[in-house]
């Protein structure tokens, strides 16, 4: 007897650290950047509590009507209600997230592309575009709806659920993803280099490998075969039953085997056919790049007399930037930053490259702890003393940039966001001000001249 109790007390003890992280209040242990986070308000709504701070007034209303906007949708998606509010911290970008003081208890992990959710809190940022905010919080709904629905409300629930239901990895995040965005470009993308490269041979490798990218397929699949009410039937019976292969065989009409074949193969059928209708008269050629650890690759950037390529890799948060010559494949690091993290999702937003028209600078926008820096590199070297490499602050105004391009030698056109909207505005290099040219709800993304 005294066996039993002491297994019931160590299973329990993850638990109960899940169940208390409701109570937990902002803390002081986080390095911060700024006293932004010293003032908080809130909106509370029918379902919601959301919190914002410093000037993410905009960004705080946005998240509050879009969560209720789709609450009823993903209620009767999911086919569950919830009786307290949820809680919605909102931030104004991805930097401050990682700053993040509430849970200082413990590490505060975020996965890339995974909305951060700890009991009926739901962690989201703002990246200057709406439709991924709105994004976040389908996906921090569903997942608060989700962990209440198959494992509980309370610490015996979630004992007796988690023994009894052990659903993979892909089923859960696969349908928290399809939740947030049905389907998107993006995911298309992904899915389509993976089937083009024959990267897995079946499913569950697929799933093991990505089972976010694997599970939100899967679901698609699904809806697009059988019906979406067939998705909401397909979970409640796997709830109900506590058996995905049960529940699969009673909505599918096969086990889940035959139903993971099938997938494959309508993911397989639907990018052979998009590739037959592709011109084949285009000729390409691949530019060898080094990259031994399969890193991900961003800011490729062609200098305007097509003779060098720019371009950025990213190692969990550490970033280098590079200038390759074309012809000879030679390559030479410009600048390097950021910090290597594998606990939280990486912030691909910077550096943020250019070339100047002149074809003799490279222009580098970055974030060095939470303060925005422009950086001027000359490629062709110059005893004149106005040509040197340049370091100075970006304008404090802007709170982040999301894209910057040259109009001539001195100005540039930039995307940034100001008060929790992303609007253009003129940089002049010289003197570092900015002129606002849109100021307005819309999301300015991706300036180009």
């Amino acid at each position: 007897m005294k066996n039993n109790i002491l297994f019931f007390i160590l299973y329990m003890t993850p638990f109960i650290g899940v169940a208390q992280i409701n109570q937990m209040e902002f803390g002081k242990n986080r390095v911060q950047f700024h006293r932004n986070f010293d003032d908080w308000d809130e909106y509370e709504s029918e379902n919601f509590i959301t919190y914002w701070y410093g000037a993410g007034r905009f960004v705080g209303q946005a998240a509050v009507q879009m969560a209720e906007a789709d609450f009823d949708d993903i209620q009767k998606i999911l086919e569950y209600r919830l009786n307290d509010k949820m809680e919605i911290i909102v931030y104004t970008d991805i930097t401050d997230l990682h700053q993040s003081n509430i849970g200082a208890e413990q590490t505060f992990e975020t996965k890339g592309g995974q909305v951060k959710v700890i009991g009926e809190k739901i962690f989201i940022y703002f990246d200057g575009d709406h439709t991924h905010l709105r994004r976040q919080v389908r996906e921090g709904i569903a997942t608060v709806f989700m962990n209440a629905m198959l494992y509980g409300s309370n610490i015996q629930e979630m004992v007796q659920n988690a023994i009894s239901l052990n659903l993979p990895d892909w089923f859960k995040e696969g349908l928290v993803s399809y939740i947030g965005d049905e389907w998107n470009v993006s995911d298309d993308d992904k899915l389509r280099d993976i089937f083009q490269s024959k990267r897995y041979k079946t499913f569950y490798k697929f799933a093991q490998a990505e089972p976010r990218l694997a599970g939100h397929a899967f679901w698609f699949y699904t809806a697009q075969q059988y019906g979406k009410a067939n998705v909401s039937n397909l979970l409640y019976l796997t709830r109900i039953n506590r058996s995905l292969e049960d529940a699969i065989i009673y909505v599918m009409g096969s086990p889940l085997e035959s139903n993971a074949l099938a997938c494959m193969e309508f993911y397989r059928k639907r990018y052979e056919r998009e590739f037959i209708n592709l011109d084949k008269n285009v000729i390409s050629k691949s530019l060898k790049i080094k990259n031994k650890h399969k890193l991900p690759i961003l800011q490729v950037k062609l200098s305007p007399d097509g003779k060098q390529l720019a371009y950025v890799q990213n190692e969990l948060g550490r970033w280098k930037l590079y200038i390759q010559d074309i012809a000879t494949s030679k390559r030479a690091l410009i600048l390097k930053g950021g910090t290597r993290n594998p606990f939280q999702a990486v912030d691909e937003n910077y550096p943020l490259v250019a070339w100047n028209p002149d074809n003799q600078r490279l222009a580098v926008v970055y974030e060095k702890r939470d303060i925005v820096y422009f950086f001027e590199k000359y490629i062709v070297k110059s005893k004149d003393k106005d040509k040197k490499d340049k370091t100075v602050k970006f304008n404090p105004d802007a709170q982040r940039v999301y894209s910057i391009d040259y109009i001539n030698s001195k100005d540039m056109i930039v995307s940034a966001n100001m008060r929790g909207l992303s609007d253009l505005f003129i940089f002049n290099t010289y003197t570092t001000q900015l002129k606002q040219l849109s100021n307005d709800h819309w999301d300015d993304l991706d300036a180009v001249y």
